[in-house]
């Protein structure tokens, strides 16, 4: 019979295999998207976050990588956590604060300029994007950073080193 924490580490993995697919296609899609020359705020999501002076252009293309890299990092992590390799909780894990900050700071922009700062209306849709993958993270990172999932790796690294 399986263990409850080898049923929890799997549904984590596929969790951030899942994660790391969803946020491929979508920063991929923007970075290509991008490739046509033209300015984020016309783009594939139709971004009028542009207007507004720290969440411009260089900005908004630097957090699209950032976010595109901890896709790949997150789902190679979970594809690793599946074979049962500690490296993939550790990459999971460090990937994390990363995506959180990175998101984060386009939330609070989304609700400064919503809430009366510029009268922008946002989609749901990009709302949800950014605080569906908050929550994911941060869930994976809390339950990865629990004590008897550090002390399952730990085991397995010193008992077969």
């Amino acid at each position: 019979m399986i263990s409850r924490l080898t049923l929890m580490l799997r549904v984590a993995a596929f969790t951030a295999i899942v994660s790391g697919l969803i946020g491929g296609a979508v920063w991929f899609t923007d970075l290509v998207d991008r490739s046509d020359g033209d300015d984020l705020r016309w783009g594939f999501w139709h971004n009028p976050l542009m207007n507004f002076t720290p969440f411009h252009e260089p900005f908004l293309e630097a957090s699209m990588w950032v976010l595109f890299c901890c896709a790949a990092v997150i789902g190679l992590g979970g594809l690793l956590l599946s074979c049962g390799a500690g490296v993939g909780r550790l990459l999971i894990v460090a990937q994390a604060p990363v995506a959180i900050a990175t998101n984060s700071a386009v939330v609070v922009a989304f609700l400064w300029t919503s809430a009366g700062a510029a009268h922008v209306y946002w989609t749901t849709a990009a709302l949800s994007l950014r605080l569906g993958s908050i929550a994911v993270d941060g869930a994976l990172w809390w339950f990865l950073t629990r004590g008897e999932v550090v002390r399952r790796f730990s085991v397995a690294v010193t008992s077969h080193g």
